[in-house]
């Protein structure tokens, strides 16, 4: 007789997490996670509450149940932890943007090195040989670009532009954000004040503000084209913080009227880096020029290095690398961002760098510049990481490689597949690119034993 499989279980079927609303509890903090709450035990789980330090005894509400853990709010300090800090926005808890205003800044970024190298630990069984200073930042007006929601509410017609709230869809209305710089809060206000007159905006959705050293882009994600007059408005008073305003029509992005002069520069390389609204761009201008800095004095390039920059974008490190290498080649998955490279890299004079485009996602070995030799290469992956990228890098051999990381997890499995393919992990640092939220981004540098 045949066997009958057993039946297959639809996703959704799969136990959701339980909502909950009870009585307050005591927990003791014992840790942090790497999303910025407290860790705490309660009844055998573990137990993750925001707005809770480690070292503090708090009261509490657990908000939802899940099989291995439950999640709770922090409702009442009672004893807090000297590292405890009043948050610098007025707008912190409901705004969804920054979870870590409530931990002194010199102790945020302590803590994220502490949670990067567990996961290491944990995750990746390794440790880094070295670990140097963090990369620093201050802890305000630090960004350089941002994404501003549009939503005309229905029930009166009035125009909210901010930030989503913390775990919601829906917007909270921001008229200043203490991490922004003092030209991008000026232009929520103007946006505000342009949509408020405006009437029908509903086709707005959302604005994207970047700023290059001198002029920056205002640019307007539309569904249909709002009219001249409210576009005139807009514009008029963007230029009058150098911004030159684009519509975003989800095909095609066009200046309104003059199209910005958007760069920026790495001053101790005598760098000019031109970008595009839309391009991806370090939002920290400062912790950038660091981060680019102790790249070269990691890997100290010369003119007998061939080097290979994966994932690089506009060439934030191609271009700096190619000033005392003798050759680097950039990949990039956009032909967009390959023909940018290329166009900064020769504006600033510099001949040694060539550019390809490909997915590096996939099989790369059909690639002309791929079965070029390499003694160094640079990796600066998306958050999902670059694994399928390192397992084909073993050929090469190279006596470095450069990770750069915004994602721990994705960090020490990645690492781990490094020295299980013979390389030493020398040297790590994490970079406080986002102050007061509980994102970390890290260097890794990994190297070939000396024969």
């Amino acid at each position: 007789m045949r066997k009958r499989s057993a039946p297959r279980r639809h996703p959704a079927n799969k136990k959701k997490p339980v909502a909950l609303d009870g009585a307050p509890i005591q927990l003791s903090i014992e840790g942090l996670s790497h999303e910025g709450r407290g860790i705490a035990r309660h009844n055998g789980k573990t137990l993750f509450v925001a707005g809770a330090l480690p070292g503090e005894e708090v009261e509490a509400r657990i908000t939802k149940t899940h099989r291995r853990f439950d999640e709770a709010q922090c409702i009442n300090v009672i004893q807090a932890s000297e590292d405890r800090a009043e948050p610098i926005c007025e707008h912190y808890g409901v705004c969804g943007g920054c979870d870590l205003q409530h931990l002194t800044h010199s102790r945020q970024i302590e803590e994220k090195q502490r949670i990067v190298l567990d996961q290491l630990e944990r995750l990746g069984k390794i440790q880094p040989e070295t670990t140097e200073s963090p990369l620093r930042s201050p802890s305000s007006k630090y960004r350089r670009s941002a994404r501003l929601g549009v939503n005309q509410l229905q029930r009166d017609n009035s125009v909210v532009v901010g930030f989503r709230r913390r775990a919601s869809n829906k917007l909270t209305r921001i008229d200043r954000c203490p991490v922004l710089n003092d030209t991008l809060n000026q232009t929520i206000q103007l946006l505000q004040n342009a949509l408020d007159q405006a009437g029908q905006v509903r086709d707005i959705t959302h604005a994207e503000i970047s700023m290059g050293d001198q002029e920056g882009a205002l640019t307007l994600r539309i569904k249909k084209r709002p009219s001249d007059a409210l576009l005139d408005a807009i514009s008029l008073a963007a230029n009058q913080l150098h911004l030159r305003l684009y519509l975003d029509d989800g095909q095609i992005t066009q200046a309104y009227t003059d199209a910005a002069d958007l760069h920026y520069r790495l001053p101790d390389q005598d760098i000019k880096l031109s970008f595009e609204p839309g391009d991806f761009l370090q939002v920290n201008a400062g912790v950038n020029e660091q981060m680019i800095s102790r790249a070269l004095e990691w890997l100290q390039p010369t003119p007998d290095d061939r080097i290979l920059d994966l994932f690089s974008g506009i060439g934030n490190f191609t271009l700096p690398l190619a000033l005392n290498a003798g050759e680097v080649v950039g990949v990039e998955g956009s032909d967009t961002m390959v023909q940018r490279a290329a166009t900064n890299a020769e504006a600033n004079g510099l001949t040694n760098c060539a550019f390809y485009r490909a997915n590096l996602s996939n099989d790369l070995r059909h690639h002309r510049w791929f079965n070029q030799g390499f003694n160094k290469i640079v990796l600066d992956p998306p958050r999902t990481g670059a694994l399928e990228a390192i397992k084909q890098l073993e050929h090469y051999q190279a006596d470095q490689i450069l990770y750069v990381s915004c994602n721990p997890s994705a960090l020490a499995r990645d690492a781990a597949e490094l020295v299980a393919m013979g390389y030493r992990f020398s040297r790590f640092c994490v970079m406080d690119m986002f102050p007061q939220t509980s994102h970390v981004e890290s260097l890794a540098l990994f190297e070939k034993p000396e024969k």
